[in-house]
């Protein structure tokens, strides 16, 4: 059939005056109506609704059931869409799409729902498709909810700050002059009974019932025969888990020959505490299978009787405080709405800044309540069972934007595995919302056949407010608009892309993302230290990043943009780098002493710099005062643009693994120690973290870290070493990982039982879920260190199966003897460069290779440890590095080349000074030119460096001494390029790098300590020419010192 737009143009939505008690009492009207009119559409109909916003605060409206196919962009929730700010008018644009049945529609967002603003949806049939009974002889819509007298305003400040205003009671129970909000309730008709036909968009069994409870959020169609004599009778909606004195509310039911008035006492029903009651009533409603709805044939057709699960959620309600809040949580976690749509930053930078995907854990609860911004990934095209566990004495309900889902079975009690052999899998009921008893549970299937950013929500208006409410992610990577719509072209923006783009057209925003240039991503970080997200359960001082430990992901893509506004409210100067970002062109945006002041307390800057034809695995830190030993960092993925493919299938799914060392001692504390020579040596770390979380075996552990799978299917770790010491070994428990690429190279794919990860270096592993349906370990045990069985040195986290019951159990799994060098060193040669795939580019890997580069320059670079003035101190070639108070780039650009900073090419950088001695130590590095760095290490640890600026070459590892006969052992065929490499103890590496990115380039060791005290230089490549095009100039907010 042709679609049919039915416009429902709002006059606009203003405050007025109520006329329902209180006449001071503000109610939101749509049109001058209160309750808003009535949206009357058809199966497919397409329906547009211009809102003018007249209030004094931002506004959305949700269709309460409507699907919004393959557009979550028009679902009106904050994660969805930017509010409509006062004065200003957006158009909604949704398709009734293969629905029937009876919804409504309310303001999302602020509280508002509590003062009106709400409606009713009918969907009708199509011609072609007939309702199952006899057409009646007219509808009437009825909205029933109970009703605060007052300001929505007050009762909004009031839930924010006092517990007791959660259990204020309502005033009353209106019948089409609110919504339902709080209370479930029971409805009746004095002398008449009811045929129970549909719930929110499904035909039921018909069944004749004297009452019916509807929850929160929930919608019937019922028929009634006016089969008395001609007289007025009550009609009653009465609370549930409440006696109804003085709040029932009543209406009439008026025989239209009648001149007899209701009359004798109201009609009775149900004992409102009888939850029994209810529960048998909500087991009795079943879905019709042999009844047309939306489409002719049977809604039966489509059933849940041999589904295969792909994903189970298990999530438990209660009521908690996350700092001194009263707060509503699921799982432990309190649902915090960021200032940018998910929705919105899920199209235009991937998430980044706004949500870490999969880290509301969705079927154990956290140990501690906290804030969170709650978003799962969901199997597109899969079966998920939603398990809604109810740990509170009130009646809850829950709603699922974008589906139905259908409503399997209810209990007491907690839910457990063994329960689903009570399900009813034959006629469950498909609807959207569903009630949750009290100290009981419901359970729910749904396909998730529809892609989008969805609402998954306590509709208990209080609740909702106060944090009970997550985000399923349905991902369909492929753009054909047959799977997901784009934008809509009026597009609103707000958030991180608030103001800046709200004038560029969605058109542009298309154009951004897949040309070369790449997208604009604009984050905001509030660093400072925090005492409460310690790992341990010692108080400890670690720095944040917009209160997260690690800090946000930075999820980019390819020749993306990225602004990151940085605000200093630590007490010392702050710089961050990103480790392993090349900076093509642009060393001014580095972050480290050599090439930028840092942010001084109490201060921002914003860093503007670009993924530049790079892909990979990548971390930042802070790269200043010893810093990064309180933490700060955080994980960096840059992805393939669209057209170019990777080189395995995609995963199911990918998780970010920061692994590291840790002391329990402050960076303050740590700091002073190893400037101390008396103490020097006694600062070893104490523990290893995994994404901020100690071991599943530490008493000591406030919380452990766990990766939920789903059996049969692959997922991408992204694992990166942000420790300050210690390298680790990699491995999981009965699960093989296949190596698939690091820092930014595709590597040759090998299956591997464990992995060496060294300090500052990132991988990619692929690992399946093919093992039997329980918990394993994840271990990270240190190099060179006997830690073993359940040491408390060993990081141990858990995988588990989404359906597991069965704990982690039997010993760790072994690793390699951490003492076993040579064990180390062949793993690290067999990583080979895939010089078949495509990365950062179409053309393959191989297109650029080492196999007959002609040198142009060598450094030999050993490193040691020394005593300089009576001071403890790490050299390179009897040189320790001393930051000069003005940074090298600075002084490069405006004092003619450093003068008065530092000397060029004062220190030798193929063989040792004859003294050691402390210089600012900057080596002369040939433009388009190839140097070998031959790394020499005369210390006992597994030791690694990192050049900024470029991916180096990594072709040879050796254990006797360099000698330039060593280069006939190198691997110039398919070496790996990377930007981090280990040096084995009294060994030596070498590397190659093509030198064609101009600037001043640190080159460090990324042992902290050894950094700390003077491991350190810098490679200064200079192209005379000031075309921008070989390098950027200065940015304009450029800080300025020393």
């Amino acid at each position: 059939m042709d679609m049919i737009c039915i416009l429902a143009h709002c006059e606009g939505i203003i405050f007025t005056s109520g006329i329902h008690f209180q006449p001071q009492t503000k109610v939101v009207v749509i049109n001058g109506m209160f309750p808003g009119p009535l949206i009357n559409a058809t199966t497919d109909d397409v329906v547009h609704v211009n809102v003018f916003n007249y209030m004094d605060e931002p506004v959305l409206f949700t269709w309460n059931g409507i699907q919004q196919r393959r557009n979550s962009w028009q679902d009106g929730v904050s994660g969805t869409n930017c509010p409509i700010k006062p004065i200003k008018n957006w158009t909604y644009v949704f398709q009734m799409k293969d629905q029937i049945g009876t919804f409504f529609y309310f303001p999302s967002i602020n509280f508002l729902k509590a003062s009106g603003g709400y409606g009713p949806i009918r969907v009708n049939n199509r011609d072609n498709v007939p309702v199952p009974f006899p057409q009646p002889e007219a509808e009437f819509d009825l909205l029933i909810g109970d009703w605060y007298s007052g300001d929505y305003k007050h009762f909004r400040k009031m839930l924010e700050t006092e517990e007791s205003a959660y259990d204020v009671t309502p005033d009353a129970i209106l019948m089409n002059g609110m919504g339902p909000f709080i209370d479930s309730d029971s409805f009746w008709i004095q002398s008449h009974t009811m045929l129970l036909v549909e719930a929110e968009g499904s035909y039921t069994n018909q069944i004749t019932l004297n009452s019916l409870d509807v929850h929160v959020g929930q919608s019937y169609s019922v028929l009634v025969t006016a089969d008395q004599n001609d007289a007025d009778f009550y009609i009653i909606a009465s609370p549930k888990l409440l006696y109804a004195t003085g709040i029932a509310g009543v209406g009439i039911l008026h025989y239209s020959n009648s001149t007899t008035l209701a009359g004798g006492a109201h009609p009775s029903g149900p004992d409102p505490f009888d939850l029994g009651f209810s529960m048998n009533q909500a087991k009795s409603i079943r879905w019709n299978l042999t009844t047309g709805a939306a489409r002719p044939n049977p809604q039966g057709s489509f059933n849940v009787l041999n589904i295969a699960l792909s994903q189970t959620f298990i999530l438990q309600s209660s009521r908690s405080e996350v700092n001194g809040q009263p707060r509503l949580v699921v799982n432990n976690v309190s649902y915090f709405t960021p200032d940018t749509p998910l929705k919105l930053a899920d199209h235009l930078t991937n998430g980044t800044g706004v949500y870490e995907l999969d880290e509301f854990p969705v079927q154990s609860v956290n140990v501690d309540t906290s804030y969170g911004t709650s978003v799962v990934s969901g199997n597109y095209r899969g079966w998920i069972e939603l398990v809604f566990q109810n740990n509170m004495d009130d009646m809850d309900s829950w709603h699922l934007d974008g589906y139905s889902f259908f409503v399997v079975g209810f209990g007491n009690g907690h839910w457990t595995p063994d329960v689903r052999n009570t399900y009813n899998t034959i006629d469950p009921v498909a609807r959207s919302t569903t009630q949750v008893y009290p100290h009981g549970w419901t359970a729910v299937y749904a396909i998730l056949d529809n892609p989008g950013m969805w609402n998954l929500r306590s509709q208990t208006l209080k609740n909702w407010y106060l944090g009970l409410q997550l985000y399923i992610r349905v991902y369909d990577p492929d753009p054909n608009p047959a799977k997901e719509r784009p934008p809509p072209e009026n597009l609103l923006f707000c958030g991180n892309y608030f103001p800046r783009l709200i004038f560029i057209s969605v058109l542009i925003f298309k154009l951004l993302i897949t040309i070369v240039n790449g997208a604009d991503i604009f984050l905001e970080w509030n660093v400072a230290i925090n005492t409460t997200v310690h790992p341990f359960s010692e108080e400890q001082p670690v720095i944040t990043i917009n209160g997260m430990f690690p800090g946000p992901l930075i999820n980019a893509t390819t020749n993306d943009v990225i602004h990151v506004n940085v605000f200093n409210n630590i007490d010392e100067p702050l710089l961050f780098t990103w480790n392993g970002i090349e900076q093509r062109l642009n060393s001014w945006q580095d972050g480290v002493s050599g090439t930028n002041c840092p942010i001084q307390p109490g201060k921002n800057w914003t860093y503007e710099f670009q993924a530049k034809d790079q892909i990979g695995t990548f971390i930042y830190f802070p790269s200043i005062n010893f810093l990064k030993a309180g933490g700060g960092f955080g994980p960096i993925r840059v992805n393939n643009r669209p057209v170019i493919k990777i080189p395995f299938p995609k995963p199911e799914a990918e998780f970010d693994l920061l692994i590291g060392d840790w002391y329990l001692k402050s960076y303050e504390e740590i700091r002073s120690l190893i400037s101390n020579n008396s103490t020097a040596n006694d600062s070893s770390p104490d523990k290893i973290l995994m994404n901020g979380k100690g071991s599943y075996f530490d008493n000591d552990s406030r919380v452990f870290e766990s990766f939920t799978v789903t059996k049969g299917k692959t997922y991408w770790f992204r694992i990166s070493n942000v420790g300050t010491a210690w390298s680790v070994n990699f491995r999981i428990q009965n699960h093989r990982m296949v190596l698939v690429e690091t820092e930014g190279s595709y590597v040759n794919q090998m299956a591997l039982d464990s992995l060496d990860v060294h300090v500052g270096q990132s991988y990619s592993v692929l690992v399946t879920a093919d093992q039997e349906e329980q918990d394993y370990y994840i271990v990270a045990a240190p190099k060179q260190i006997n830690a073993t069985g359940t040491s408390n040195l060993i990081g141990v986290a858990v995988l588990r199966y989404g359906n597991s019951v069965i704990p982690p159990r039997g010993a760790l799994p072994p690793g390699p003897d951490p003492f076993d060098i040579q064990f180390s060193v062949n793993q690290a040669k067999s990583i080979r460069w895939n010089l078949t795939a495509g990365a950062a580019r179409p053309n393959p890997q191989g297109s650029f290779n080492v196999s007959n580069v002609t040198l142009s320059q060598s450094f030999i670079l050993q490193s040691s440890i020394v005593e300089i003035n009576g001071e403890f101190r790490y050299t390179i070639n009897n040189v320790s590095y001393v930051t000069p108070e003005t940074p090298l780039k600075l002084a490069d650009a405006f004092a003619n080349g450093g003068n008065g900073v530092y000397v060029l090419d004062k220190f030798p950088t193929n063989s040792s000074n004859v003294e050691a001695v402390n210089g600012v130590f900057v080596a002369s590095g040939i433009h388009h030119g190839w140097i070998e760095l031959v790394l020499k290490s005369d210390l006992d640890i597994i030791h690694t460096w990192h050049l900024d600026g470029y991916s180096f070459f990594v072709v040879g590892f050796g254990d006797e001494q360099w000698t330039p006969n060593s280069r006939s052992s190198y691997n110039t065929y398919d070496p790996v390029a990377r930007s981090t490499i280990q040096v084995y103890p009294g060994r030596w590496t070498a590397v190659y790098a093509y030198l064609d990115n101009p600037g001043m380039w640190n080159l460090r060791s990324q042992h902290l300590k050894n950094w700390y005290l003077g491991q350190e230089l810098y490679l200064r490549v200079y192209d005379p020419d000031p075309n921008p095009d070989k390098e950027k100039k200065p940015p304009e907010n450029m800080l300025l010192c020393g």
